[in-house]
């Protein structure tokens, strides 16, 4: 056997001889041969291996038609030339059996290829040539399958098995698997389209495509923005489902600018936005001038954390390079171009509202007297005027979102149900003074019922839009209205609007909710007319029917509504009479008059007889035991044959009529939108007013406009860190005024608390104009327009932006867009580079800050230097730090003991710390002792070097000043006794002289000291003219 395997191995790889049928002659050596053709690569050899027969015949075929070709072989070992020989070599065997082609066919055929397809290949081929950018799984039988390229992505995604099937690779899953598999490759990043059968076998059968094979379509596309409202895969099965699932659209224009742009925030674009949210039908949009760096817009796509972008071309290179850094590849963000050159001159807005009124034709008349209405009712619906005012770019965005929104079948979220916000707009949340306060014990305990109720249900504001869409499974709709019904059943034992209680006889109206904002969500969410179209939807659908997903029975009938189900179920009922009726046929045939159809394995109206019992010849025997035989007549197998016709077309009605069903929801959308909003809000007021109850938190009192901005907050408290630290929490007050001093310069030793006290402030203001009481003992804000913040640090590699530039960006941003009602928090700026230029850029953009943009500031800082902006700002600016306990030498010299025993305060005190103990820090980041007991003695030789040089200069500034004084006071002397040629005529006043004099040995003496070169400079031209001038008196 040893041997055997030895003399394959040796035939397998030995070189090939050459062997030549025609010898011939020697070439001249002296003419010019031809160059060696190149070096033909190994095989690539794939792990999808097929031993098929017909897999073996095409290949076979494949490397045959190869061969033919005149190509000059190479051997596998030594690369030399070999001729092609007449016989194929082992080698060439064992490939044509076992190896795959080197790339999975396509399934576009060329002009060269003579493959002959089947019919299903047929219709896949027609199918990707009309969808080419959509991964396409093809319902066959009880599979979907995947061919060509398509399998090969499912395969590697899903983690199935691939493997050739005639003419392309091919890859399966179950159909009952089909939300999880769609889900998987949607969140890979991928556009997936199912493709499903048109038409049952009993209609094939009945039809005219008897012999052909079954018609098949495109149902359904699925992308990541449009999977949740989409039909067939609603829910979030193997956390699949995304949290944000909009659909981003940027479009921008250029803007003339005269000169270059630089790097600090300039103005070169014009940007316009829409994001739509399509399982909850939320639209964003805006247009806003952007700089070079793009920080708006990235301010933007970050906020809104998008699921899909659509790039409306063309984009600048920085635009689009930011949207690519943003969707790369661990992301899973899908991306698309969209072209907007027909937008040219006005045709957006002709095109929206082409769809505008296509979808008012397709749905009901008064669309826009709809529309209008909720929007006077304050629900941001919108409208055709709305959209005539929107922004030129951001009507594009929107023009190019319909688009795309067009081949789902999803526009018509856009047109009719849409919530449109502006990005940035003035609306707020205005709560009266006791919409909190009137959360009393008996409407806390009604809302915490019915939100507890709301939490056990389904999500009621994605349900609503899928029933929008038409996607909604009638399980699904029944789950979402009935518990809209409910909830608003329950808030109506409120009886909001009056109360009438007898008082000796005499009733009196007690007014029960006093805030205007609680009446009105409670009515809203509560409103009768919403509940009695409730109550009348659920009547017409049969539940247990819907729980089991049987369509048949789902729709229940009355009066004159959906007559064709009403027909469809008769000829059913009548399909399934006739067949039972063919019994007593059977039994007077057979003359048996106890004879009864049975049912085995599914197989029904069976006719079981004994095994010598004597029948028709043109029964059919279906199965047998040993004793009985079972058949079906063929008066059976027709009336069978026609109950599967009827069933079949029951079952085409009854999905129809559940879709026309659907359709008449349409023009009851915006009530119950509304009223699921309502909802929402309560949900939020009483998760705010339970938060406040149990915590502590009071509420807020707020400025008005005319007065000046400012920030008062007593014993302020972090609402996250309070919640873990409990009791061991140390509270911080917080005085702001425009007019006084409306800037904290914090500095401390690290980890000591500085961020946790300007990120409480920053929380507290903005809980406060939310709505929400706040964790203090008394606050007094304003109504700010903005906050700005600049924390933390990251790089950005994939853009080229390091931490540094990352840090100016943001700080950049606030200086241009903050104004005197926002409030910048600022920590640790310019810690990204060397200490000069991080205290000078830090110092800079302060002094910007206090003096052109002059708004609420806290700004921490590791700079002692900086502290000193307060003499240029006196009363405006103030320095604090974050208290702490230290042991200290008798010397005042600072050892590793003396560094690691730090006892942090957390309470903000007037003053500056000029240490940081970052030692403390590294010990608790367990730096080796070495490393740290020798950053210690470096952190010392460092300060005494500085201490040393401060002192030097302190005393030779010392001795100046003292022998000016002495040289001052000899000079005047003299100058009063001097009768010389000094003191001539045009020195009239002596004191004149000596004031003169004083100033030119002033000068000389801070040149002499000042660190400044240029300062030094100046003194010196000071002080000489001031002598010439002397001289020359």
């Amino acid at each position: 056997m040893d041997k055997l395997k030895q003399q394959v191995i040796s035939r397998f790889f030995a070189p090939k001889p050459k062997i030549s049928s025609n010898p011939t002659p020697p070439s001249n050596p002296s003419s010019s041969s031809p160059p060696p053709p190149p070096p033909i690569s190994p095989p690539n050899v794939k792990t999808t291996v097929s031993f098929s027969p017909s897999k073996r015949k095409l290949l076979s075929a494949h490397l045959a038609s190869s061969a033919k070709r005149p190509k000059t072989k190479l051997s596998p070992h030594t690369h030399n030339p070999v001729p092609p020989q007449p016989n194929p070599s082992l080698h060439q065997k064992f490939l044509q059996k076992l190896l795959e082609p080197s790339s999975p066919p396509l399934l576009e055929p060329s002009e060269s290829d003579h493959k002959k397809y089947t019919p299903l290949e047929q219709q896949v081929v027609d199918l990707k040539s009309k969808y080419p950018d959509v991964l396409l799984m093809v319902e066959v039988g009880y599979r979907f399958r995947f061919f060509g390229k398509d399998a090969e992505i499912a395969a590697k995604v899903l983690g199935i098995y691939a493997h050739m099937d005639r003419n392309f690779l091919t890859a399966s899953v179950p159909t009952f698997r089909l939300n999880v598999h769609v889900r998987r490759l949607v969140s890979a990043g991928y556009k997936v389209g199912v493709v499903k059968q048109t038409e049952t076998a009993a209609i094939k059968a009945h039809g005219s495509n008897r012999v052909g094979p079954f018609c098949r379509g495109l149902s359904a596309l699925y992308t990541k923005a449009t999977l949740e409202a989409a039909e067939d895969v609603g829910g979030k099965d193997e956390g699949c489902g995304a949290e944000s699932n909009y659909l981003f659209c940027v479009v921008e224009k250029g803007l003339e600018s005269s000169g270059s742009v630089s790097n600090c925030g300039c103005v070169d674009v014009r940007v316009g936005v829409v994001g739509v949210e399509i399982s909850t039908g939320d639209v964003f949009y805006g247009e806003f001038d952007d700089g070079v760096m793009r920080s708006g817009l990235e301010a933007v796509v970050l906020s809104l954390a998008p699921a899909e972008l659509l790039l409306g071309e063309p984009l600048s290179k920085q635009t689009e390079k930011l949207l690519l850094a943003y969707a790369g590849p661990a992301s899973n963000v899908r991306l698309e171009h969209a072209s907007r050159d027909c937008f040219k001159g006005g045709g957006a807005l002709g095109e929206v509202m082409s769809v505008y009124e296509k979808v008012a034709e397709d749905n009901f008349a008064d669309n826009v007297n709809q529309l209008e209405e909720a929007a006077e009712q304050g629900n941001s619906h919108c409208s055709i005027q709305g959209v005539m005012n929107m922004p030129d770019l951001a009507l594009q965005a929107l023009a190019l979102t319909i688009r795309h929104l067009s081949q789902f079948g999803l526009e018509r979220i856009v047109c009719l149900g849409a919530s449109f916000r502006p990005l940035s707009s003035s609306m707020e949340m205005n709560l009266s003074a006791n919409t909190l306060q009137q959360l009393e014990p008996e409407l806390s305990c009604v809302l915490s019922s019915v939100l507890t109720y709301l939490g056990r249900s389904p999500d009621i504001q994605r349900g609503i839009t899928r029933i929008f869409h038409r996607t909604a499974t009638p399980a699904e709709f029944i789950a979402v209205i009935q518990t809209i019904l409910s909830a608003g059943k329950q808030l109506q034992r409120l009886c909001i609007d009056e109360e009438y209680e007898d008082y000796g006889g005499r009733k009196v109206c007690i007014v029960t909710v006093q805030s205007a904002l609680l009446k009105r969500l409670i009515l809203t969410a509560s409103s009768s007319n919403v509940l009695g179209k409730a109550a009348k939807l659920l009547s017409t659908l049969n539940k247990e029917a819907a729980d089991k997903g049987d369509l048949t029975d789902l729709i229940i009938i009355s009066k004159d509504q959906f007559p064709e189900v009403a027909r469809a179920r008769k000829a059913v009922q009548l399909a399934k009479e006739k067949l039972d009726n063919l019994i007593a046929l059977y039994r007077r045939q057979l003359g048996k008059h106890n004879l009864e159809f049975i049912c085995v394995s599914g197989t029904t109206h069976l006719i079981e007889l004994p095994i010598d019992a004597n029948v028709p010849s043109n029964w059919v025997k279906v199965n047998s035991t040993k004793k009985t035989v079972r058949y079906h007549p063929p008066e059976v197998l027709t009336a069978l044959d026609q109950l599967r016709l009827a069933n079949e077309e029951l079952i085409i009605i009854c999905r129809a009529a559940w879709g026309t069903f659907l359709r008449e929801f349409e023009e009851y959308y915006v009530e119950f939108q509304a009223a699921v909003q309502a909802l929402a809000a309560l949900d939020c007021l009483h998760s705010l007013a339970t938060l406040s109850r149990n915590k502590n938190y009071v509420r807020p009192n707020f400025v008005d406009d005319n007065e000046p901005v400012q920030i008062k907050i007593h014993s302020g408290r972090h609402p996250v860190l309070e919640t873990i630290l409990q009791d061991g929490f140390v509270p911080n007050d917080t005085t702001l005024h425009a007019n006084r001093e409306y800037c904290q310069i914090v500095t401390g030793p690290n980890m000591g608390g500085k961020s946790c006290y300007i990120r409480q402030v920053a929380l507290i203001a903005m809980m406060a104009q939310v709505g929400s009481f706040v964790p203090a003992a008394s606050a007094t804000l304003p109504v700010l327009d903005a906050i700005y913040t600049r924390m933390g640090a990251s790089d950005s590699i994939q853009q080229g932006r390091s931490t540094f530039l990352e840090e100016l960006s943001e700080a950049s941003q606030i200086l241009h867009n903050c104004t005197a009602r926002s409030l910048v928090i600022i920590d640790e700026l310019g810690r990204g580079t060397s200490t000069h230029d991080g205290v000078a850029i830090a110092y800079a953009t302060l002094q910007h800050l206090l003096e052109q943009k002059k708004c609420m500031v806290l700004f921490v800082t590791h700079y002692p230097k900086i502290a000193d902006i307060k003499v240029e700002f006196p009363g405006s600016v103030e320095a604090y730090h974050v208290s702490y306990l230290t042991s200290h030498n008798d010397d005042g010299t600072m050892d590793a003991k003396s560094d690691h025993e730090v006892t942090y305060l957390y309470k903000l005190v007037p003053g500056v710390c000029e240490r940081s103990f970052g030692f403390r820090v590294a010990q608790l980041a367990q730096l080796p002792s070495s490393c740290i007991d020798q950053a210690i003695i470096m952190a010392t030789r460092l300060e005494a070097i500085e201490g040393s040089r401060v002192r030097k200069k302190s005393e030779e500034r010392q001795c100046l000043e003292t022998a000016t004084s002495d040289q001052e006071l000899e000079t005047e002397e003299n100058v009063l006794n001097s009768t010389g040629s000094f003191c001539s005529e045009r020195i009239v006043d002596s004191e004149e002289f000596a004031n003169a004099f004083r100033d030119l040995l002033l000068n000389l003496t801070s040149a002499i000291t000042n660190d400044d070169l240029a300062k030094s400079f100046q003194l010196l031209e000071e002080a000489r003219s001031i002598a010439k001038e002397l001289i020359e008196g």
